[in-house]
């Protein structure tokens, strides 16, 4: 094919056909749409595309699909399972946030900019210290080491509601007390949330060598440990 219509759809990604596809159906007034309504609506895009390659991609575009392999760019996610084989357009405000599927939470740019000073904080204390930009679940934000010590850093985002800021230490302190890789944990917390954090609980953390940082933001934010 050598038209520059055809060398347009070339160059389309499967995921962006099947989006393309689903779009149309839904404006088409089927709100709800099985796998071979939307694999063969994208080949009329494309014939030249695999059924099989296309059929595969849909568990990769949907927020609530079971593939371990889906993907984490919300633009590539726009699809949502209604039932076996059944499937619409994910919308945020019926079927929830995309966080809540996906594991991930948006990085305010508060957070990065904390996340750096904190570095630069421990790098100063004597720590090589890197933020943890793989993390996995339990996993901290910030790997600092300093000779026989190991130290896990999580972060809670200064940039969030303080509602969605309680999440975030629920699961911080969770992730603590589950995690044994390192010696010392400390989880750096906004001063108006710490204010809220009773000194039982305080206490019983430091037992498990769990404790509380806080940051002070003037020009910029300073760690106290």
């Amino acid at each position: 094919m050598s038209s520059a219509d055809s060398t347009g759809v070339e160059k389309k990604p499967n995921w962006l056909l099947l989006k393309e596809a689903a779009e149309e159906l839904y404006r088409s007034g089927k709100v709800y749409f099985t796998r071979k309504e939307l694999v063969s609506k994208a080949r009329e895009k494309d014939p030249s595309r695999s059924e099989m390659s296309m059929d595969f991609e849909i568990d990769l575009v949907t927020v609530n699909g079971s593939s371990k392999d889906r993907y984490r760019d919300p633009e590539k996610l726009f699809l949502y399972r209604v039932d076996r084989g059944r499937y619409t357009l994910y919308n945020p405000e019926e079927h929830g946030e995309l966080e809540k599927y996906i594991g991930v939470q948006r990085v305010s740019p508060a957070r990065k900019h904390l996340i750096e000073e904190v570095v630069k904080e421990l790098e100063k204390a004597g720590y090589d210290a890197s933020e943890n930009r793989f993390a996995k679940p339990l996993q901290p934000d910030i790997i600092a080491e300093r000779e026989d010590e190991r130290l896990g850093v999580w972060i809670i985002d200064p940039g969030t509601p303080l509602s969605d800021q309680y999440k975030m230490l629920a699961y911080a302190i969770g992730s603590c007390l589950l995690n044994k890789e390192f010696n010392d944990y400390v989880v750096v917390v906004p001063g108006e949330l710490l204010k809220r954090v009773t000194k039982d609980l305080i206490d019983v953390l430091n037992q498990f060598r769990v404790r509380f940082a806080t940051v002070k933001e003037e020009r910029r934010y300073t760690l106290q440990l």
